[in-house]
């Protein structure tokens, strides 16, 4: 069985001189960051990885120091490669970009592709790699 957290990247700066792979988190995309990794904070992770740009790297280091972790840069999560979410025991969380989650998705079968900031889709996995749960999660910036 495997469980995997596929989060989208927090919220960028909008307004950047730089390339945007090297655009950071905004102030509300660290808030984002900070609320996913709270609601992860006590997850016994197997792995973390995430996508080379910049805002990816950020979001993931936000939600390894409140699991103990080190992210490891994948560029198969890369915004410009298509990937599918490919076996994986235990559980594992993924931050990649919002180009790319739906189509990992739709090759599971998730009903549904929402994708907002810092967002996470729970997706279970049985033995042979058939969803069996999706969840969508999203970050309640409201209640802070």
């Amino acid at each position: 069985m495997a469980l995997i957290y596929l989060i989208r990247h927090a919220e960028a700066q909008s307004y950047w001189s730089g390339g945007d792979a090297s655009r950071p988190l905004s102030a509300r995309g660290r808030k984002q960051a900070d609320w996913m990794a709270r609601h992860l904070q006590g997850l016994r992770a197997d792995e973390l990885r995430c996508a080379p740009h910049r805002r990816c790297v950020e979001t993931a280091e936000i939600i390894g120091a409140a699991l103990g972790m080190q992210p490891e840069i994948d560029d198969r999560l890369h915004i410009a490669r298509h990937f599918e979410v490919e076996p994986a025991a235990g559980t594992s969380i993924w931050v990649a970009h919002s180009n790319n989650i739906p189509d990992a998705l739709y090759a599971l079968g998730v009903p549904g592709n929402r994708c907002a900031h810092a967002s996470a889709w729970k997706l279970e996995l049985d033995d042979a790699n058939r969803l069996t749960t999706a969840e969508y999660i999203e970050p309640d910036l409201l209640g802070q």
